[in-house]
C-alpha cells in the first residue's frame, strides 16, 4: 500500500511538472538587445546583465595548480560514422521531423511586436524592401494565426524618405509546456533513431552481400588462371617433336 501510494505521488509529480509552462521573451530596440526566460509567468532577466557594482568586494585570486605533464600519446585514427540515406529514409526522416514539429501547434504568443520604418539613402530601393516586408507579412500571417495562439499582435511598417537607416522595434514573448517539449524532442529523436538503425542494418547487409560477390568473383578468376595455366602445360613443345 505504501509503495503505492509512493507511485501515485511519483506520477502526480511528474504531469505537474509535464503542466509547468515555460517561455522566454525577446525585444529588440532603441535600448539595444534584451532577453528574459519565463517560468510560470515570472521573468528571468538574463541580457542584458547588470552592471558590476564597483564598490562591490573582489573575489580573492585562487591558487593555480602546476600542470601535471602528461605522457605523448600515439594519435589513433578517429572512427567516422559513416551513413548513407536513400531517398526513401530521408522523406522518413523529414516526416519524423514534421511530425515532430508539428507537436508545437499549441505554443502560445503572448506578445509580437513588429515596428519597421523603411528607409536608405535610395528612394526606388526602399519603397521596393517595404513592398517586399509587406508581402511577406500577408502571407505569414495567416499561417501563424493558423499554427499559434497570439494573444496580442501589434504589426506597423512605413515608409519615410527623410530618414536615412531603416528602424526596428522587435519583441516576442512566447511560453509552451514542459510536456509538449518532451513529446516533440521524443517524437523527433525515437523516430530518427529508429530509422538510423534500420539504416546501418542495410548497410551491414550491402557490406556483406558485396563482400561475398568480390570473394566469388575473385574465386571464379582464380579458376579461370588456374584453367589457362592447366591448358599451357598440357600442350606439347613444338621445338622438342
Amino acid at each position: 500500500m505504501v509503495g503505492l501510494i509512493i507511485l501515485g505521488v511519483i506520477i502526480a509529480l511528474i504531469v505537474l511538472i509535464m503542466l509547468i509552462p515555460i517561455g522566454a521573451d525577446v525585444s529588440f530596440g532603441p535600448d539595444g538587445f534584451a532577453v528574459s526566460a519565463k517560468v510560470c509567468g515570472i521573468l528571468i532577466k538574463l541580457l542584458p546583465r547588470p552592471p558590476k557594482d564597483p564598490n562591490a568586494p573582489e573575489p580573492p585570486p585562487k591558487a593555480k595548480k602546476p600542470k601535471k605533464e602528461k605522457p605523448p600519446q600515439e594519435d589513433k585514427p578517429k572512427k567516422k560514422l559513416k551513413l548513407s540515406f536513400t531517398k526513401e529514409e530521408i522523406f522518413a526522416l523529414v516526416k519524423k521531423l514534421m511530425q515532430g514539429l508539428g507537436k508545437f501547434r499549441k505554443m502560445r504568443i503572448d506578445r509580437f511586436k513588429l515596428h519597421l520604418t523603411v528607409a536608405g539613402p535610395d528612394p526606388y530601393n526602399a519603397a521596393m524592401l517595404f513592398g517586399y516586408v509587406n508581402g511577406a507579412l500577408s502571407a505569414l500571417a495567416p499561417l501563424g494565426v493558423e499554427r499559434f495562439h497570439v494573444d496580442d499582435c501589434d504589426i506597423y511598417t512605413a515608409l519615410d524618405y527623410s530618414m536615412e537607416k531603416m528602424q526596428v522595434e522587435f519583441g516576442l514573448a512566447m511560453s509552451i509546456r514542459i510536456g509538449q517539449i518532451f513529446g516533440a524532442v521524443n517524437t523527433i529523436l525515437f523516430g530518427a533513431l529508429g530509422i538510423l538503425i534500420k539504416n546501418r542494418i542495410r548497410l551491414k547487409k550491402e557490406a556483406r552481400i558485396a563482400k561475398k560477390e568480390a570473394a566469388a568473383e575473385a574465386a571464379a578468376q582464380e579458376t579461370v588462371l588456374n584453367n589457362i595455366n592447366t591448358e599451357d602445360n598440357s600442350q606439347p613443345d613444338e621445338r622438342n617433336e
